[in-house]
């Protein structure tokens, strides 16, 4: 469970009651409203620090004593943020150097949000301080149920404390400014440094520096971590922390970061349009990111620390959340293991950038809205879900998602055809297992192999010391590897590896080696057809976009070729026996039917939730306990579709009554 012994699913929101302190007959009916909503969690303090020490050593918590006191006289439970990302603007003036520098080399005056400098010793401290004296004031307070570290961290500074811990960093990574100027290839333009000073990280001729700086941010983050939750950890070690991540954010290796906190929390605001024919596309890169979240630590659940029941104000054109979305969307969640939703926010404020941004209680200010009607529903709903508590996925499939393969794979100019491809083919690849109900797992980081029959690692771009041989190791045992081009292209600082791509002992393993690539227009197609009499006894046709590569195979079966360009014949998808299992690489960017066909031949034998195919549109996702097993079912089309159950005794918790052999699903319904 999220929160030591509460073994219900948190149902709540980001709570502002400091922006209504002049009007305490709001925060009376904020009170009635969270019960009728049935929410028990709330998200507060973020953005607060102005509030609690208006000014230098003055400090004021009557109010948020207050607040606390009527949060645990209803019931709920609070995950009271620490104050970093509001710094007040008395501090900003006072203390120059805790604003951040930017690229154009301008310190910042004080604007937006969560824009401190890492490396400030005066912020750290600052930091340090007000979390002793939250964690002295709440500590053993019945409402305290979590810690939420800051909120979404994100940002760089290129301050000379900034710099200089860059610096520092690369004499711990490179040791001599020869070994640094090796990785990087430095000669490149006459780049060669002769001073650790000399670096600067927004030189952007050197890609393996760029790839290190994006390294070097996220260990900023992890190393300023400590100074918010070390005063946490030492006076509530009992309280869980936790820190907003948001999706798959193109620069912070939330896979590194998952290890330093309690419990996983994302950020999720999906572009669910009812309008949009991919409706299913993108609920399949929802269910992707909900899959990698899952995995950071799978001891654990996860939740959703932010959601919107409507629209969000930024998003234009801000479209109204049709009936059944918002409701699909959390179902979702909670089908790949997530066990709370909250939203951002509970009540719409009167000014600012997020006036206008959807919450559950309107500027109208009463419960008769669609909206609320649509969250109270969901709250009574999550009341008769309590037997999902610790339950899991099992799966036997992973999907290796690497963010240093996704950031070298952007930072090399010229094969990269978008910069968010990386994510994308990734999602492509997990797709055909999303459609067909198969669990999947995707791993980040520290993975480890064993356990699973088929594992796929699409553009593994870098290779670093010792992936390649587990890689092997796992094909030798028995699995099934399936790669795909632009894998094995670097070493891990993004220089290109020679004497024939994929590099570092994997062409041994796929037996091929890969002569050039082809880049193709968005337009662009080359056909693909399987061959008579393959191995995997796959068939039909189909075609490769974007991206063709051209390979030979040494001692590996061509599965599929090429029907067009001057690479026409050549192998498209090849399949090498290598110990007791299969290395199968895919040298293009294959459309949904030939992924199909590969994935249905790879995954006859995988399990299943159900053991036919549901309806086009709809997921499904299972999760067991040792006593059940529950199935969550989202219909992702504007069509009403029947999902027929596997053989057993079923019921609907949310509605009370038995199921027979099939369900019935409205359209957006779940």
């Amino acid at each position: 469970m999220i929160i030591p012994g509460f073994p219900h699913l948190l149902h709540g929101a980001d709570y502002n009651p400091d922006q209504w302190l002049s009007q305490p007959e709001v925060i009376d009916e904020d009170f009635r409203l969270m019960t009728l909503a049935g929410c028990n969690a709330f998200s507060m303090g973020i953005f607060t620090w102005s509030a609690v020490e208006p000014e230098e050593g003055r400090f004021d918590f009557d109010w948020l004593d207050g607040i606390m006191d009527r949060m645990a006289a209803g019931g709920h439970h609070v995950l009271l943020s620490t104050l970093s990302a509001g710094k007040p603007p008395w501090m900003s003036l006072k203390y120059p150097e805790i604003r951040r520098v930017n690229r154009e080399g301008f310190r910042e005056p004080h604007i937006k949000r969560a824009n401190h400098c890492w490396s400030s010793p005066i912020f750290r401290e600052k930091t340090r301080l007000i979390n002793l004296r939250l964690a002295d004031r709440y500590a053993g307070h019945p409402a305290l149920a979590m810690w939420h570290i800051s909120n979404e961290y994100e940002g760089e500074c290129l301050c000379e404390l900034c710099l200089t811990s860059w610096c520092n960093w690369l004499r711990e990574r490179y040791n001599t400014l020869d070994a640094l100027n090796a990785a990087w290839w430095s000669d490149f333009w006459g780049h060669r440094y002769s001073d650790w000073a000399q670096i600067d990280p927004r030189n952007v001729a050197l890609d393996g520096l760029t790839l290190d700086w994006m390294r070097f941010r996220t260990v900023q983050i992890i190393d300023f971590l400590p100074w918010e939750t070390e005063p946490l950890r030492e006076i509530t070690p009992g309280i869980p922390c936790t820190t907003n991540f948001m999706g798959t954010h193109p620069w912070i290796d939330y896979s590194a970061i998952a290890r330093h906190v309690d419990v996983i929390s994302d950020d999720q605001y999906p572009r669910y349009d009812s309008a949009d024919h991919d409706l299913p596309g993108k609920a399949a890169g929802v269910s992707f990111k909900h899959d990698l979240y899952r995995c950071f630590k799978p001891d654990r659940p996860w939740f959703i620390m932010e959601s919107c029941p409507d629209a969000v104000q930024y998003r234009q054109p801000m479209r109204a959340k049709r009936p059944g979305l918002h409701r699909a969307e959390m179902f979702q969640a909670l089908g790949h293991g997530a066990e709370g939703t909250l939203y951002f926010q509970w009540r719409k404020g009167r000014g600012g950038q997020e006036k206008f941004h959807g919450a559950v209680v309107d500027h109208v200010g009463h419960e008769d809205t669609r909206i609320f009607r649509t969250v109270a529903k969901l709250g009574h709903n999550y009341r008769a879900l309590d037997a999902i508590i610790g339950s899991r996925s099992t799966a036997r499939v992973a999907v290796i998602y690497d963010w240093d393969a996704r950031w070298a794979l952007s930072l090399s100019q010229g094969p990269n055809v978008t910069l968010d491809d990386y994510t994308l083919v990734a999602v492509e690849h997990y797709r055909w297992f999303w459609e067909q109900s198969v669990a999947v797992d995707v791993l980040a980081g520290r993975w480890e192999l064993a356990g699973y029959d088929l594992v796929i690692v699409p553009q593994l771009w870098v290779l670093a010391p010792g992936v390649a041989g587990r890689l092997r190791e796992f094909v030798e045992r028995g699995g099934t590897l399936v790669m795909t081009y632009f894998s094995g292209v670097c070493d891990e600082s993004n220089r290109r590896f020679t004497g024939g791509w994929p590099g570092d002992g994997l062409r041994e393993v796929f037996g091929i080696w890969q002569e050039e690539w082809d880049i193709l227009d968005a337009e662009h197609a080359v056909p693909v057809s399987w061959n008579e009499g393959n191995s995997l006894g796959a068939c039909g046709a189909g075609a490769a976009q974007r991206v063709c590569t051209v390979i030979r195979a040494e001692d590996s079966e061509v599965l599929a070729t090429y029907g067009g360009e001057f690479y026409a014949g050549t192998p498209a998808i090849t399949l090498r026996r290598c110990g007791a299992g299969r290395a199968v690489y895919v040298a293009a960017r294959l459309d949904a039917g030939l992924l199909g066909s590969l994935y249905g031949a790879l995954g006859a034998d995988l399990p299943r939730a159900l053991p036919f195919p549901a309806p086009p549109g709809v997921a499904v996702q299972k999760r067991t306990t040792d006593e059940a097993g529950f199935l969550f079912m989202q219909n992702f089309t504007s069509e009403e579709h029947r999902v027929e159950l596997p053989a057993g005794t079923w019921c609907d918790p949310v509605e009370g009554r038995e199921v027979s052999n099939s369900a019935q699903l409205e359209p957006f319904g779940s």
